[in-house]
């Protein structure tokens, strides 16, 4: 069973984890709604289904053809995530009237654990020699340079990221199979871009939710994330579209501006064991380490052994190299 880390918490008695767990989710779309599975050791081996086995109609007495379907182990890794929050005895001792300075520096901390983990979650490149993180949304989603069933590309040149076609989008959403969508997400540029578009057209919808109200998008609630880059490149061929001409968008290679095309990408995520689903080897946990040898000050450590997964693809979608700031159009 998958559980998101909210969850999981209620389970602890350790009221720092608990609080440690909160701070990683407030606010945040992503890690408020993605569930985890506990798992031993440091990665998760699993089928996942490449080609569906076959079915037919027959006459009587036909000869019945057999087919099955094709799998291909593929195996998410988990990382080692944290950091070392300290705190000088002799501060502690007369600075600590008006704040708890180790509470300080543990939100601090863990808000710097919850920015790396959300920029592993879409950009992460393990397999591309980036040994320290693990694979992102944008190479699981998209692992070669052939056409791919999940992915809209926007862009019809190499280099050149190019606005946002509503249809297009609609299209990536319409990729995702077996449920509807939990969430939509982009930049906060891409939702001002097209929320411009909306109010010249008639306007932006919304959906009831249980912490108010959202946008919706073709029915898919609408989140944005400041992790998501407008500064994506656009050069990596995504196969052709259906006016079979050569689409591109972000390579999943590219590091932050290493390749600035101005471009960016909008996920249509579902989120379930069998979809979009974290792994963890050691849930978010606290080891208070106390006074240091070398010097006067005190230590609580504060780690998470994640990785990220998809058995189905067809799962989730993306729609990449668009151009964050440009007009966007029907």
């Amino acid at each position: 069973m998958a559980l998101t880390l909210v969850e999981a918490a209620k389970y602890s008695n350790d009221v720092l984890q608990k609080g440690v767990v909160e701070l990683l989710v407030k606010d945040d779309p992503i890690l408020e709604k993605l569930p985890f599975k506990d798992i031993k050791g440091n990665g998760l081996t699993y089928n996942e289904e490449t080609t569906l086995s076959g079915a037919q109609f027959y006459e009587v007495n036909d000869t019945w053809v057999e087919s099955s379907s094709v799998v291909t182990p593929r195996t998410a890794v988990t990382k080692i995530l944290g950091g070392d929050a300290d705190v000088d005895n002799f501060l502690k001792a007369t600075r600590s009237n008006e704040q708890d300075l180790m509470q300080e520096q543990i939100a601090a901390k863990t808000k710097a654990m919850k920015r790396t983990f959300l920029d592993a979650f879409f950009y992460g490149y393990f397999t591309g020699g980036n040994t320290k993180d693990f694979d992102g949304l944008h190479y699981l989603i998209r692992r070669t340079t052939a056409g791919s069933e999940n992915t809209i590309g926007t862009a019809t040149s190499s280099g050149t990221s190019i606005l946002l076609s509503m249809e297009r989008l609609e299209a990536g959403v319409d990729l995702v199979k077996g449920d509807k969508p939990d969430l939509i997400v982009m930049s906060k540029l891409m939702r001002r871009s097209i929320n411009k578009y909306l109010r010249g057209v008639g306007g932006i919808t919304h959906a009831d939710a249980g912490n108010g109200r959202v946008q919706t998008l073709f029915e898919v609630p609408v989140a944005v994330s400041d992790h998501i880059r407008n500064n994506e490149s656009a050069d990596l061929q995504y196969g052709t579209n259906e006016a079979s001409a050569a689409v591109y968008g972000h390579n999943y290679a590219d590091s932050d501006g290493g390749d600035d095309d101005g471009g960016t990408s909008i996920f249509v995520l579902r989120f379930a064991s069998e979809a979009c689903c974290g792994i963890q080897s050691l849930p978010v946990t606290t080891d208070r380490i106390g006074n240091l040898e070398t010097k006067d000050a005190q230590r609580v450590r504060i780690k998470w052994y994640p990785g990220l997964m998809f058995q189905k693809l067809i799962s989730c979608a993306k729609v990449t190299g668009i151009d964050a700031d440009g007009a966007v159009a029907a």
